[in-house]
């Protein structure tokens, strides 16, 4: 059997094709009796409308996209949850898309989505590749950047600052008597990761009275990373008087590993060693012990974000370029006094 056309719906109700299109689009212009009849039809033949044909009468798709690094990261699936949860409250659909960190995915998937004539673009990934930048300019498209320290002629951004958050926990790990940290990063090729990287390395420099030069060592921003359990090794193999009496994972997943990879030594945690991450993920209270961490507003920049990227889609003069979110250090168990030695 044939789908429903808007002709036969029109027919049904017995008015024209453009009434039934004003009625579909929520428009004012049609006497409410026309209006129930044409909805009273729609109801009797089941009629969907088609999103392009929508699309093409009123210019809008209602329908954005969204690329994130991981979906299976809590990180990334809080962020998405928001802001699916916002868009639907604003009649809009989401399409989400995931890039398993590789910056070469990023264009196919832009160019994936702009044939669904999406309205606008969130970008919320780790890595990044500027070049987009110029698509999204050259297509006219509204997007939303999540920590790419910049910003373009049609993309906003949501900017992360983590000095003032790395200091707080900084300042908490020094009352505590620690004095040899270990830093964990990211993999360097990740803006955001160098960015953390570089906060922590500024904010160790205005307290080099009171800490020792750190221990840099590197993972990979996954759970589970050999690379995790490889550097716990190292710690074990240290001098006792050499080894950190802290290691400060630059995300909640290495913190998680780490915390296992130790556990599964027999290393005391805070007992032998304290551990603390970033992210604040929802995981991060319910790991044994709860993790000591820096929390970032993932829901306040989803609504910010959207927020953004509505205003750029109804070309409001008001949208800022960039909105700056910090972080917020949350103390659990996995911090404690260090070990004299």
């Amino acid at each position: 059997m044939a789908r429903p056309t808007l002709l036969d719906v029109a027919k049904r109700a017995n008015v024209s094709k453009s009434t039934v299109s004003l009625v579909l689009n929520h428009s004012d212009r049609i006497p409410v009796h026309t209006a129930e009849r044409v909805w009273a039809s729609v109801r009797e033949l089941n009629y969907v409308p088609s999103r392009a044909a929508r699309a093409l009468q009123s210019g809008r798709s209602r329908l954005l996209g969204l690329i994130v690094s991981d979906i299976t990261n809590p990180y990334f699936a809080e962020l998405t949850r928001t802001v699916a949860s916002a868009a639907n409250t604003a009649g809009y659909d989401l399409v989400t898309l995931d890039t398993n960190y590789d910056p070469a995915i990023l264009g196919a998937h832009l160019e994936h989505l702009r044939t669904h004539r999406i309205d606008g673009l969130f970008i919320f990934t780790t890595e990044r590749d500027l070049a987009i930048l110029k698509e999204l300019e050259l297509a006219n498209l509204p997007a939303v950047l999540l920590n790419w320290g910049t910003t373009g002629a049609t993309a906003n951004e949501i900017a992360v600052r983590y000095d003032s958050g790395i200091a707080a926990l900084l300042d908490h790990l020094i009352a505590l008597g620690h004095r040899r940290l270990a830093f964990v990063a990211g993999p360097a090729a990740y803006f955001s990761a160098e960015g953390r990287a570089e906060a922590f390395k500024r904010t160790v420099a205005q307290r080099s009275v009171s800490l020792d030069a750190p221990i840099y060592w590197q993972s990979d921003f996954r759970l589970g990373a050999e690379a995790d359990t490889a550097l716990v090794d190292e710690w074990l193999a240290m001098e006792e008087t050499r080894r950190p009496t802290a290691i400060v994972a630059s995300n909640d997943l290495m913190a998680i590993s780490i915390l296992r990879a130790l556990y599964v030594r027999g290393i005391a945690v805070p007992g032998q060693v304290s551990v603390t991450g970033m992210d604040d993920i929802v995981f991060a209270s319910y790991t044994t012990p709860a993790l000591t961490t820096l929390r970032l507003p993932r829901r306040q920049m989803a609504l910010h974000a959207f927020e953004m990227l509505q205003q750029q889609i109804e070309r409001e003069p008001s949208t800022p370029a960039s909105i700056a979110v910090e972080l917020r250090l949350v103390v659990r168990e996995s911090t404690g006094s260090a070990l004299r030695g």
